[in-house]
């Protein structure tokens, strides 16, 4: 790809759809030492928030008018709005989707309460009083120990946990590892000793972008314009290893649409070629890593030529991006995320990407994958105050499974079981914050149990499958209308940890209210108001940032500050924090993994493992001869966007799709299997599985390979989208259906498709 097209790209890639919805570019920039600054109209002013769509936390500029807030930008410089210091700050579609989200007329902006079967509106006082009374009720009938946490993306997160975990002493929670990135994670952590790797994007001079796509779906702007930075810069090269055409197979130098799910072969064979090449770090290997002979056994045989008849990637191209990417080492990163984990075969594929990264020694080097971590502490505020906080959840009983081979080794419930635990009545009780369950997997059953559970409250901004089963439903505060504290960690200062921060900008709309004011009252009337004794959240964050001699209001005047040197290779001072010290191919040493893989009869060190209908994911037949996979893409969050007028016509347009009445997601299918078939785009199309079918219209196109199907997340049944416009891929997925080491969901799905109905016009 030449520079003109790379600059084109760039351009396209992240200005397009964010200056043409919210002309961003009428912002203007902001002195950051003058914190809210007039502009010379009347009654404009501009101020600092944080974006808290997709958990990054981007800073963000926001245009204020008689107190209302009328457009966003990007802060420049921010460590996750922007590519570095003195670098522009800019938004994607999520992050200026934050006005409408805010403003938007379909906001639940109220509490209900349910009254004789029915939701109605309520007072604030009488809300919270009803959910106490039936929390305590429930603790008296049930036991604390039958009420689930779940959690998204919150702004709240630790008032919640104060809440429901300490006091409450609710001790399940249902967590990301089991509906996002658990065989990414899980692995990472038992083979290098912290949670999960983020890459140096902008100092890499080889990246591999392995089933994830971070030129639209990211945590921050930092990462794309890092990759972006660096390619012009450093002359770097992107490979993109997936078998859909993604705006990071845009940008990439080769796009790789591997057979889905025959990953962990490829990474073998990558293996093979790297030691044979005598690309390996020796050094690295010698000193800082364990079971090294087993992983060199593990991939002895496993040829190009091998995995060129599993994956469809011919074996010159593995060769090369094998030693392209040995080459470059240690300034070179493979990165997995979803991709790979939605995969039923997931975790080994993952185990056998993260050994290539320990193979050339890139673990927290400059370029490589990097220990992301703050460098610093924050104060905490109920030591300041002398309040000792209890641990209620310790000690209460949970269930016993053992259905799946995760509940015997690794952790007991994952998000697909929950429904049988609901049956067996271990859990009576939900609680949730910010999150949209009946989208992450075994929706149909997941409905039903919501529906017999004697007690449902949730915190959230528009109605969905959870809010309209519920007894209480809480009208939370958006981050324009919140304060904010967020320190890191990943981002474009490769080598600084940050805090950033901001404060509520615009009274809440109608009568949502913050999460701390709404769980402070909750506790209160529940007689643990010793428990929130600070008058708001600023006040809270203000304790906490006294442990780096910082004030609330000095950070959110400035939006951001780089507070703290983090180096890179800090192994070398403190080791791994993994059983042996080392980075760790084989995983004998991790008792839970090594007795599970006892029982599963596979190996503990990287090892290729096939769908096989049994433990590692269903395969494609006769009857459902097509692969379906959903995902995400740029325009739409996990699952709330969807609620946005304008974020579902962005996302139609980025296809060219336009028909009056359908505003729902899309089947993308290839024309060698649409045109068999007889289906055209605008088509209204039946995908069949063995568990359910689901409607929705077809988008013909190149841009997935061959016997594999893509459709986005967090539309149909039970989701924000107006009407349930779309479909939910997820009521054709039930509790089998999950990856057996971390229980994550396994959204790969053997289907049919058939057409049903012309045009959509």
């Amino acid at each position: 790809m030449d520079e003109d097209e790379r600059s084109k790209v760039r351009r396209r890639t992240f200005l397009k759809g964010a200056a043409g919805a919210l002309s961003v570019a009428a912002a203007g920039c902001v002195d950051r030492d003058s914190g809210a600054v007039a502009h010379a109209e009347a009654a404009r002013e501009t101020a600092y928030n944080n974006c808290w769509i997709c958990r990054a936390s981007c800073g963000q500029e926001v245009t204020l008018e008689d107190g209302t807030a009328v457009d966003l930008t990007g802060v420049d410089g921010h460590p996750k709005a922007s590519a570095g210091p003195g670098a522009e700050g800019t938004l994607c579609s999520k992050g200026l989707a934050q006005l409408d989200k805010t403003y938007n007329p379909n906001r639940i902006t109220r509490p209900y309460i349910r009254e004789d079967g029915e939701l109605r509106s309520a007072e604030w006082d009488e809300a919270i009083a009803y959910a106490a009374e039936r929390l305590e009720s429930f603790r008296e009938e049930h036991g604390p120990e039958k009420l689930l946490r779940y959690q998204g993306y919150p702004i709240g997160g630790e008032f919640h946990d104060l809440l429901f975990r300490d006091l409450y002493g609710a001790p399940i929670q249902v967590g990301r590892k089991t509906t996002c990135h658990g065989p990414f994670s899980d692995s990472w952590e038992w083979m290098a000793g912290y949670g999960r790797e983020w890459p140096d994007w902008r100092n890499s001079e080889y990246m591999i972008a392995w089933g994830r796509n971070p030129m639209e779906c990211f945590r921050g702007q930092w990462e794309p314009k890092g990759i972006m930075e660096t390619i012009e810069e450093n002359d770097a090269t992107l490979v993109c290893i997936d078998p859909r055409y993604t705006k990071t197979a845009e940008v990439a130098d080769r796009w790789i649409p591997i057979e889905p799910r025959t990953d962990g072969a490829l990474a073998l064979a990558m293996g093979h070629v790297i030691i044979e090449e005598g690309l390996h770090d020796e050094e690295f290997i010698e000193e800082w890593t364990y079971g090294f002979d087993a992983y060199r056994e593990a991939v002895a045989d496993k040829t190009p030529e091998w995995a060129a008849g599993i994956t469809d990637v011919d074996a010159e191209t593995i060769r090369e991006v094998a030693i392209g990417f040995a080459e470059a080492a240690p300034r070179a990163v493979a990165f997995p995320f979803t991709g790979l984990s939605f995969q039923g075969n997931g975790f080994k594929n993952c185990q056998n990407v993260h050994a290539l990264n320990g193979l050339v020694g890139n673990i927290d080097r400059k370029g490589g994958t990097r220990h992301w971590r703050a460098g610093f502490s924050l104060a905490d505020p109920f030591e300041e105050r002398g309040i000792d906080v209890p641990a209620n959840h310790e000690g209460r009983p949970t269930p016993d499974y053992d259905d799946h081979p995760y509940q015997r080794h690794i952790r007991d419930l994952s998000h697909n079981a929950v429904p049988t635990a609901v049956e067996r009545g271990d859990i009576r009780g939900f609680v949730n914050n910010w999150s949209a369950p009946l989208k992450s997997g075994n929706s149909e059953a997941w409905a039903e149990a919501l529906e017999a559970m004697d007690l449902v409250i949730t915190v959230d901004a528009f109605w969905s499958g959870v809010s309209r089963r519920a007894d209480v439903v809480f009208p939370g505060a958006s981050t324009l209308e919140q304060p904010f504290l967020a320190t890191g960690g990943d981002s474009a200062y490769s080598e600084s940890g940050w805090v950033t921060a901001s404060d509520a900008l615009i009274e809440p709309v109608g009568d949502c209210r913050t999460d701390y004011e709404i769980y402070s009252a909750l506790a209160t009337e529940l007689g643990w108001g010793e428990y929130f004794p600070w008058e708001d959240a600023v006040e809270f964050y203000d304790e906490q940032l006294s442990g780096i001699g910082r004030s609330f209001e000095d950070i959110a005047e400035r939006s951001y500050e780089i507070v703290a040197d983090v180096k890179y290779e800090q192994w070398r001072e403190h080791g791994f924090d993994t059983e042996t010290g080392k980075f760790q191919f084989d995983l004998d040493v991790v008792d839970g993994y090594a007795a599970l893989a006892e029982e599963t009869d596979v190996s503990t060190a990287p090892e290729w493992h096939p769908p096989d209908d049994d433990l590692y994911g269903e395969t494609t037949d006769e009857e459902y001869p097509l692969l379906l996979t959903d995902g995400f893409v740029q325009q739409l969050s996990r699952g709330h966007c969807q609620a946005l007028d304008d974020a579902r016509e962005e996302y139609l347009d980025r296809f060219g799709f336009r028909y009056e009445g359908y505003d729902g997601n899309l089947l993308h299918i290839n024309p060698s299997d649409a045109d068999p078939r007889g289906i055209e785009t605008g088509d209204r199309v039946r995908v069949e599985s063995p568990d359910g079918h689901v409607e929705l219209v077809a988008h013909v196109y190149e841009g997935v390979r061959p016997g594999w199907l893509f459709a986005v997340s967090g539309f149909g049944a039970y989701s924000l989208a107006p009407d349930e416009a779309g479909a939910n891929m997820m009521t054709m997925n039930t509790e089998r259906h999950v990856e057996p080491v971390s229980g994550q969901v396994d959204r790969n799905l053997p289907v049919e498709v058939s057409r049903v109905g012309g045009e959509t016009a």
